[in-house]
């Protein structure tokens, strides 16, 4: 609590005047009864006296006080002190005196003297493993008093400790409070505060102060890394390496390095949870035993992995065959060599193609010679070279093909003398033929060669007879091949249009003929339904199908007469069959995909049919609602969403404004050119038209706008300002679409009646509880608004009765009281009311007055809470 202010000073002398009248008794009062002062500060100390009965000339008033102490303003029965650079840590009391004639009084105060924390410091906490413990500690430095000193350790929003100080040494003193912690991972990251609080109540007030915030570095590296490598590397070759890091945090915070031979390698870091794993690359050049380590560290921990590395040099063998190619029955030479190996002591082995061995030795070089033979063509051999490295064995080898000439031959399981190809595929009329050299072979037909190689497309013109030669250096071998051509069924745009275009209410039918060898079978359904319709089967290279009626609800099909076309389709029109019109009345039902098969033991072809059907626009209730309601605020759109095909255009124009057409999704009126939302301008009713080539349809739609609570307004009626025992009425008022309800924030009392549609609060014979803020809110689904009024009550006439009342036999006294009513019936008015209604309450009372040129300024005691 502050020092008091002037209309606070002026109360004592009045009660002590009042009481020493009425009881005869001199008495003295000293105020504040502590008073607080910074070390070094100023504070000033109010004495007051009672009134003097051998009277008020013959009363004096003083301050006792080792301070330094000059007088400051003061009145008739009042005199205020200021108590200068205190200076001294325990000043003791300062004693108010008063004398009237020979009767004296005294009243005493206390002086507490503080000073504010100078610093309030947290010492650095270092990095920390999980599991391990560190000091936290605070000093705050330079404080007075010490038993009004509390300190605070936080983490996070978690207090760790608080320390209270028992009385020290007098003056101001530093302490230290720590706190000893044990962390976890989830202390890291986690703010370590510290708050100093020196309380002065209830004779002052409580400052605070705070030290910088520490933050907690914690870390765990439990495990050394997990080093993966292979354990052979060839020089110059490339392999990959990785190090693994389990159980690390933070995980991110990891350091991972990797080293050859302490020469670093680039490595690439990914982590996952608690694992970081670390990648690198592996391309030594000079053979010979290595060390490969990987190390991880974070904070002031680092582990590592070591794995040995063993580089060789190992050029792969050659293998030679001589001559090459060999004549059947000549002798061949087959040699296998390698060049020098690190470690050196290489091993080589002759193979053939399933593995057996044909010769061993070791390097540089091994020999074989065999007589070729017809057999021999395409014999594979390999040369296999091992060598070892530290505890593996490294193999490479090298392979050879043997080569024997000989003549041409064309044997029935690579060239078939008798073909069936399926018109549509893609064949190659392929003959072939065994022989080295490798034989070429040209077929024929009636002299003119054909080619064999690419496959192509069949027609019924590739079949025939042909002949086909192979010929290689050393002669020529002749087959004939008779080819049969077959074809599966086709349906062609002529014969079965794909896309057609019906106008709903004319008669159409849906017609597809196929061609095929055999006659194929052809049948039409609905895309996803079930067959429906007659099949027919053609006696000759056409066969066609005609849906004779509809069935299971679908569209009768007939043959397909061109009447025009539109996007890519077939408009059917017009008559059949000398001018009668045949099929059915087409129904928008009758729209969709057919797909019609056509069938023989070749194969099946497949096409799909897209019948249109076209109607003319219509505006229905769902996809245009003939009511709407907008919120104000909001995009204006007005959607209408129409059937028809094709596609109608739909426009919307507000009734009464013309010219106001618009597209579908924007707003036609007036409003909507100044601004893209909603106004209340919008409401009113608007005409959509729907068109399409086939006609148009119209709808009428009703926009009605709705808006939040708006213009809330509060009044109380007669008048804000109303005397106890009267009658008043706040009535509220707001605009809004739906209608708002309302809702009041009000001083609870029992004389309270609300009106039946909650808009006003009326009050009968009103009293202190009533008087207050009253806030009305007004609410509907949009939202909602509020206003406010505040009620004050005036009782200054209940103090002019007390004051009667006690003093009505003396009449000078009641002057007294009078001129005092009308001090508070007019100064304190001006002042501010305790929310304990001190001005009511019989422990309060107006007293003296201290003029200035400006104002005059007036107090109320309060009763302490």
């Amino acid at each position: 609590m502050g020092p008091p202010g002037p209309a606070t000073r002026l109360l004592p002398p009045l009660v002590l005047a009042l009481a020493g009248v009425a009881r005869g008794t001199f008495t003295v009062v000293a105020w504040p009864r502590v008073a607080v002062v910074a070390f070094g500060g100023s504070v000033t100390v109010n004495c007051s006296r009672s009134a003097c009965p051998e009277g008020d000339t013959n009363a004096t008033l003083g301050l006792e006080t080792t301070l330094p102490a000059t007088p400051g303003p003061g009145g008739l029965r009042w005199q205020s002190f200021r108590l200068h650079n205190v200076s001294r840590w325990s000043p003791g009391p300062v004693t108010c005196s008063g004398r009237c004639g020979d009767t004296e009084a005294n009243a005493s105060a206390g002086v507490l003297v503080y000073q504010l924390p100078e610093r309030v410091e947290l010492e650095p906490v270092p990095a920390a493993a999980v599991g391990d413990s560190r000091n936290l500690t605070c000093h705050v430095r330079a404080v007075a008093p010490l038993r009004n000193l509390t300190v605070t350790l936080r983490r996070g929003a978690e207090t760790l400790r608080t320390e209270s100080f028992a009385e020290g040494a007098e003056g101001s003193a530093s302490v230290a409070v720590s706190h000893v912690l044990t962390v976890t991972r989830g202390d890291h990251g986690q703010d370590v505060t510290c708050h100093a609080e020196l309380s002065l109540r209830p004779h002052g007030p409580l400052f605070a102060r705070a030290a910088v915030p520490v933050t907690l570095s914690v870390f765990a590296l439990p495990e050394a890394p997990q080093l993966q490598a292979p354990a052979i590397l060839e020089a110059g070759t490339v392999a990959n390496a990785s190090c693994r890091i389990t159980g690390a945090f933070p995980a991110g915070d990891i350091r991972v390095t990797a080293a050859l031979d302490q020469e670093p390698l680039n490595v690439t870091v990914a982590v996952a949870g608690d694992t970081v794993t670390a990648s690198t690359a592996l391309s030594p050049l000079i053979p010979g035993p290595r060390e490969l380590s990987c190390t991880a560290a974070v904070a002031t921990v680092a582990r590592m992995a070591r794995r040995q590395l063993h580089v060789y040099r190992f050029p792969a063998p050659a293998l030679e065959l001589s001559p090459a190619p060999a004549a059947a029955g000549s002798e061949v030479t087959v040699s296998c060599h390698a060049e020098a190996t690190e470690p050196p002591e290489a091993r080589l082995q002759l193979r053939d193609a399933d593995g057996g061995v044909l010769a061993e030795g070791p390097q540089p070089r091994l020999q074989l010679r065999l007589l070729a033979r017809r057999d021999d063509d395409g014999r594979e051999f390999r040369c296999r070279a091992s060598l070892a490295v530290g505890d593996s064995v490294v193999t490479k080898d090298a392979d050879a093909r043997l080569a024997v000439l000989y003549l041409p031959e064309i044997p029935a399981s690579g060239c078939p003398g008798n073909r069936t190809w399926v018109q549509g595929a893609r064949e190659a009329l392929s003959c072939h033929a065994t022989g080295n050299p490798a034989p070429t072979v040209v077929c024929g037909r009636d002299g003119v060669a054909v080619a064999t190689g690419e496959p192509e497309p069949v027609t019924r013109a590739r079949a025939g007879t042909y002949v086909c030669n192979a010929t290689n250096a050393l002669g020529t071998r002749s087959r004939r091949v008779t080819v049969r051509v077959e074809y599966e069924p086709t349906i062609s745009e002529s014969g079965c249009p794909a896309r057609r275009v019906w106008v709903e209410g004319q008669r159409r039918e849906l017609e597809c003929r196929a061609d095929g060898d055999p006659p194929p079978t052809t049948r039409c359904a609905r895309d996803g339904g079930t067959q429906h319709g007659v099949t027919r089967d053609g006696g000759t290279q056409h066969g066609g199908t005609r849906d004779s009626g509809p069935r299971d609800g679908g569209t009768r099909d007939g043959g397909t007469r061109d009447g025009g076309t539109r996007d890519g389709g077939t408009r059917d029109g017009g008559s059949h069959h000398g001018g009668v019109a045949r099929g059915r009345v087409v129904t928008r039902a009758d729209g969709g995909r057919y797909v019609c098969r056509a069938t023989n033991r070749h194969g099946v072809a497949v096409r799909s049919v897209l019948v249109t059907v076209e109607y003319r626009p219509s505006l229905g209730e769902r996809g245009c609602p003939e009511r709407r309601r907008w919120l104000e605020g909001t995009p204006a759109e007005l959607g209408c969403a129409a059937t028809g095909n094709p596609p109608p255009r739909v426009s919307c124009a507000k009734l009464g404004e013309p010219g106001n057409a618009t597209e579908p999704g924007h707003d036609s009126r007036d409003p909507t050119r100044a601004t893209a939302n909603v106004t209340r301008a919008h409401a009113g009713t608007y005409q959509c038209r729907a068109t399409n080539a086939h006609g148009s349809a119209v709808r009428n739609v009703s926009v009605a706008v709705e808006y939040g609570p708006a213009g809330v307004t509060v009044r109380v009626l007669p008048s804000a300002n109303v005397t106890r025992g009267s009658g008043f009425t706040v009535d509220c008022g707001a605009e809004g679409v739906p209608a708002p309800t309302y809702t009041w924030v009000l001083p609870p009392a029992p004389n309270l009646r609300w009106a039946a549609d909650n808009r006003s609060v009326t009050v009968t014979g009103a009293t202190t509880a009533n008087r207050g803020l009253y806030t009305c809110t007004a609410s509907n689904r949009h939202g909602r608004r509020a206003g406010s009024v505040v009620v004050r009550v005036d009782e200054s006439w209940l103090v002019l009765l007390a004051a009667l009342g006690a003093l009505g036999a003396v009449a000078a006294l009641g002057l007294a009281v009078a001129g005092g009513y009308y001090l508070k019936s007019t100064a304190c008015k001006k002042g501010e009311y305790n929310v304990r209604d001190a001005e009511g309450s019989s422990e309060a009372a107006c007293l003296h007055r201290h003029r200035d040129p400006r104002a005059e300024v007036f107090g109320i005691q309060l009763s302490p809470p």
